[in-house]
């Protein structure tokens, strides 16, 4: 045996084969052992090519891998690129709303306020990119919208298809301190051109702090409020005369442009929250405030004067002016002593509560509250109730065109089909929720166009509006498109004249909406369902002719509903279908039993 064999075996045949001698690979060798016998530079080279072509396909796939990385960074990188420059466009609006609707000395905050935004703004961009596939999903699954498209809803309302629908989002904090706050909504003609013709208004709410201070200022926009919660004391300075009203829940008072108003929270548990509109008479759409009483924050405009304009007018040294000009810095709603409340509520009368009626020359101004809650309700029944102020009974609203009204709507109940001929309806949603329906003809042909042009920013010529108007005029009576919105507090519903609208409360809560009517003079409210359904005024050739059946049958659909204004809505109006089918079922000798009961009763 040879030295090499005899190595080999003695380390169980695991030896290296850098470490066995060359002899025993030498291909002349294999000759002497038949032709089973393999070479072992055939078992050496054999594996060297298998872990050749694996590295090659390693090689292979791994190139691959890098490739499609470098499609997917690339796509994420244009897809991040546009979400920037989205972004980038919503901060550059937000920051120019800072510039043009704040005030100086809550710039900066406006500023911080907006970076801070765009950073939720991309956290929910990221969640919402990590929950397309499971919404799309679940909406496969249930045949309709996924709660993420309406949380979209929300954030997008009074964009394209749904202009006459704002949320809580909509608003604008314009004040803002630790005792309350100012929100503003923007303009209607900035969310559609449709809204044009209430560019002028505007709506606001406040909220108070208990015990809290609103500091004195002034506007340029008449202001209609509603006193939604709390209670409090309001004071206004027109005609050389201060007057102090206490103010609340149900409360109505009006405060002039140009006016100096102040108010303070004298509940010490409460908010006070007020409802405002606005009508703007300087530049359309745009609101100031002005405070002269002030300091640093906010800002008294008397600063901005010129030392010797300042020195001329008060009489007194540049010192003692910044003194008095430059102390107050805690912002526009600050909080005040039990003391400084009390004494607030003390200047205070009650106002004018009563009938305000008759109307100047004929009676004396009032220039108080007049609060709608304790007037007899223009419309009650069991699913709703309608309260009215207007210029009859406040003459306060006389000069400003504007109706208010405040509607409780029943839990499961609506109001029914109704339209106004000349106001257009602006309604702040104070508590529950529910839903509103509003029907419009500009929508249905071409309205994603119409709207779509807002994303461009600019409006097209009057030449171009003029002639789609002449186009949409020639094809009336073709369709409507139906918007809906899910209501709930602080969301605002506009519903123009001429469109029918209907809002519902949710089975679970009663739907409370202070509505302002612009342009009320001579306005009529027109139902169109119900016991007072102007439809049952047509005459009898016209129902025929309208609806192509016979009168008897007109009337028989419009003679069903036995209420008036307010009516059970769509889930209490189904279940009690369902009894009725239920009692058909019993025959004519149970309706004749029910028939003699009720008689019998009625003789009783």
């Amino acid at each position: 045996m040879r030295r090499g064999d005899s190595a080999a075996r003695s380390h169980g045949g695991l030896l290296p084969r850098s470490r066995v001698p060359p002899a025993t690979y030498h291909p002349r060798a294999s000759i002497n052992f038949g032709a089973n016998f393999v070479s072992p530079h055939s078992q050496h080279r054999a594996p060297q090519r298998r872990v050749h072509t694996v590295a090659m396909a390693t090689r292979a796939r791994a190139m691959t891998l890098v490739l499609l990385a470098a499609v997917l960074f690339a796509a994420a990188a244009a897809a991040a690129s546009r979400e920037d420059r989205r972004g980038e466009t919503s901060l550059g609006r937000c920051l120019q709303r800072c510039e043009e609707d704040r005030p100086r000395y809550e710039r900066a905050r406006c500023v911080q306020e907006c970076k801070e935004q765009q950073q939720q703004q991309e956290q929910e961009r990221r969640r919402e990119h990590g929950r397309h596939d499971d919404d799309r999903n679940g909406r496969d699954r249930r045949g309709g919208r996924s709660s993420s498209e309406e949380e979209e809803d929300e954030r997008q309302q009074g964009r394209r298809g749904r202009p006459y629908v704002f949320g809580r989002r909509s608003f604008r904090q314009v004040v803002s301190s630790d005792q309350g706050s100012v929100r503003l909504l923007p303009p209607f003609h900035q969310a559609s051109r449709l809204l044009r013709g209430i560019k002028n208004y505007r709506v606001a709410v406040l909220e108070a702090n208990p015990r809290s201070f609103v500091v004195p200022s002034h506007t340029d926009a008449h202001c209609v409020c509603y006193v939604a919660q709390g209670e409090g004391v309001v004071a206004m300075i027109e005609n050389g005369e201060r007057r102090s009203y206490a103010i609340r829940q149900g409360d109505i008072f009006v405060a002039p442009a140009g006016t100096i108003n102040y108010l303070a929270n004298t509940d010490g548990r409460r908010k006070l929250i007020v409802t405002k509109i606005l009508h703007t008479i300087s530049v359309p759409g745009k609101i100031q405030f002005f405070f002269g009483a002030g300091g640093r924050n906010p800002e008294s405009f008397l600063s901005s004067f010129s030392k010797r304009v300042q020195r001329a007018a008060f009489k007194i040294s540049d010192e003692r002016l910044e003194k008095l000009l430059g102390k107050q810095d805690k912002g526009v709603i600050i909080r005040a002593s039990e003391e400084q409340v009390r004494e607030l509520r003390r200047h205070a009368s009650e106002g004018g509560h009563g009938s305000h009626w008759p109307l100047p020359p004929f009676g004396e101004s009032s220039r108080g509250p007049f609060n709608i809650l304790e007037q007899r309700p223009r419309f009650a029944n069991r699913h709703g109730r309608l309260y009215e102020a207007d210029a009859r009974s406040f003459h306060d609203l006389a000069e400003h065109d504007i109706r208010v009204a405040l509607v409780n709507i029943t839990a499961g109940s609506m109001n029914a089909p109704f339209y106004n001929t000349r106001s257009v309806k602006v309604a702040y949603v104070l508590d529950g929720e529910g839903e509103a329906e509003i029907v419009c003809p500009h929508l249905s042909r071409g309205g994603e166009e119409s709207e779509g042009r807002r994303g461009k920013g600019k409006w097209r010529e009057e030449e171009e509006e003029e002639g789609q108007q002449q186009e949409e005029e020639e094809q009336v009576g073709k369709g409507y498109e139906t918007i809906r919105g899910r209501l709930s507090r602080g969301w605002v519903i506009v519903a123009p004249a001429g469109h029918p609208i209907v809002v519902s409360s949710s089975r679970d809560s009663t739907l409370q909406i202070v509505c302002f009517d612009v342009h009320a003079e001579n306005n009529e409210r027109m139902y169109l369902a119900g016991t007072n359904s102007v439809l049952k005024k047509l005459d009898a050739q016209a129902k025929e002719l309208a609806f192509a059946t016979s009168a008897r049958e007109v009337d028989e659909l419009l003679n069903a509903q036995q209420e008036s204004a307010f009516v059970a809505g769509p889930e209490e109006s189904g279940r009690r279908g369902e009894q009725e089918d239920e009692g058909r079922h019993r025959g004519r000798g149970g309706e004749a039993v029910e028939t003699f009961l009720r008689m019998a009763a009625g003789a009783v």
